[in-house]
């Protein structure tokens, strides 16, 4: 299981980099919304997250059903 899990990520995080992106300069118009407003990052990485937290979640309840078996 450890093999797999390690695989699955030397074949995931390469990917990662095709969703990074270079964020655009800030817009100082009229119409740049509230003063010092920041854009959160994690908009950018929402579907990545999602994914962690599932195959990480997959793998505690994994262990945890072949202790309860055991």
């Amino acid at each position: 299981m450890k093999t797999r899990l390690l695989s699955i990520l030397l074949l995931v995080v390469p990917v990662l980099s095709i969703f990074a992106q270079v964020p655009p300069p800030p817009d100082y118009g009229e119409d740049s919304g509230t003063p010092g407003a920041q854009d959160t990052p994690i908009d950018q990485y929402l579907i990545i997250l999602v994914l962690a937290f599932a195959l990480i979640g997959a793998y505690y309840f994994w262990n945890q059903r072949k202790l309860v078996k055991n």
